[in-house]
């Protein structure tokens, strides 16, 4: 069959889709422009995302896997938003998949990164050894896509780039290639921000803390975490004749750069604290440092005064699990 793709823009829905569907046109016309708007507010969040994390200097594995995810977020972002229209040759159809299945693959694969951390962090693994952290990090976010791609290019060669989309065939099941780890990597995640709260929960009662205070906490930790556990790409199951579920669908995940910006960055105290003691020019005083949440403020003399953050995002208040030599938790 000759080659015959004359798509227009896509909206964000074919990405998750397991079966081909023709949509009206009037609910193509309104995904299409919210995916429009969406990739345009998230690339924006992203790169503010990535700008705050540079400038307020961070020894963080939290925040070095947010930036991370937020530049391979920018990346699939650029591309889809190029994808399908400037690629009539089959041949480049099928490197805009490529370049589309690794981004967005690994955008979600830094998602887990991001959970592996928090589980390191809560049970102390290669706690004191960070050039080993960020490789097992590096290698998950940016090493373990390739792999998958790469297999998914020789297996399935052909189902790069459809006859409509430049995307995963959904005729020869390659789409599974995308789908199956997007499954994986959310259920981790969904995972570890359930041990998060589990935890998180048995320290505030040790606490002694006040209903109300354990609940605020609670929200906290999943507004916090969850734009970064992608359990929202899951709606993208649902078959393409639910329009209410695609337009969510569309209108959650195309800005998910933005929703990192506010849940993620602009929701967190200690960003803005030090942000406005940097505005202000203004050192931070002694008794600031420690915050009672957990988390520290320091000062880096080497850098004229330049502050750093040590984020421990793990949502208000949690603390590492420590155990004792029996196993009990301390």
């Amino acid at each position: 069959m000759p080659w015959a793709n004359d798509s227009d823009l896509a909206n964000y829905g074919f990405l998750m889709q397991l079966q081909e569907a023709q949509l009206p046109t009037r609910v193509e016309f309104i995904l299409v422009r919210l995916t429009l708007v969406g990739v345009g507010l998230s690339v924006v969040g992203a790169l503010l995302s990535v700008f705050l994390v540079c400038y307020v200097p961070v020894r963080s594995d939290a925040l070095f896997s947010i930036c991370n995810m937020c530049i391979a977020l920018i990346g699939a972002q650029l591309a889809f938003a190029g994808a399908e229209n400037a690629f009539p040759e089959k041949i480049m159809c099928k490197f805009s998949t490529a370049a589309l299945h690794y981004l967005f693959l690994s955008m979600h694969c830094w998602a887990m990164a991001f959970s592996i951390h928090l589980v390191m962090k809560l049970f102390r693994i290669l706690h004191g050894k960070r050039a080993k952290r960020r490789f097992v990090l590096v290698l998950t976010g940016w090493v373990a896509p390739m792999v998958v791609v790469a297999t998914t290019a020789v297996l399935a060669g052909d189902g790069y780039g459809d006859q409509r989309l430049c995307w995963l065939s959904v005729d020869n099941g390659s789409q599974w290639a995308f789908v199956g780890p997007v499954c994986f990597t959310v259920t981790f995640n969904v995972l570890v921000l359930v041990t998060v709260l589990v935890v998180q929960y048995r320290h505030d009662v040790k606490k002694d803390l006040a209903g109300g205070q354990i609940v605020k906490n609670a929200l906290s930790s999943i507004i916090t975490q969850l734009p970064v556990t992608n359990v929202t790409w899951l709606l993208g199951l649902a078959p393409p004749s639910y329009y209410a579920i695609q337009y969510l669908f569309v209108i959650i995940n195309a800005s998910q750069g933005a929703l990192i910006l506010t849940c993620h960055m602009l929701c967190s105290s200690q960003i803005r604290n030090l942000l406005k003691t940097r505005f202000q020019g203004v050192e931070m005083a002694e008794g600031q440092k420690q915050n009672g949440q957990g988390q520290q403020l320091s000062k880096s003399n080497s850098t004229g005064g330049t502050q750093s953050l040590e984020m421990d995002i793990v949502g208000e208040g949690l603390k590492p699990v420590r155990f004792t030599k029996k196993g009990n938790e301390s």
